[in-house]
């Protein structure tokens, strides 16, 4: 198996487990997102892991599908 395809797997699968795990405890979530102080910094925390997650995600399966950049002659 190509190494792109089975990261974009793994990465695929931590990036569905958050998910998962976010929606099925969204009470307890939702109780600490709104406590204020420094249950603020759980947002922040968790916005950046997902975006980590997800970009990971995002990277390795446009590598593993085959797209490139185009090289254009003459500059723009």
């Amino acid at each position: 198996m190509n190494k792109n395809i089975l990261l974009t797997i793994v990465w695929g699968v931590v990036s569905m487990a958050l998910y998962v795990i976010v929606f099925l405890n969204q009470q307890a979530v939702t109780d600490y997102f709104t406590r204020g102080g420094v249950f603020s910094l759980a947002v922040i925390v968790t916005a950046l892991v997902f975006s980590f997650v997800h970009g990971a995600f995002a990277n390795y399966f446009i590598e593993a599908v085959g797209f490139k950049p185009v090289n254009k002659k003459g500059g723009h």
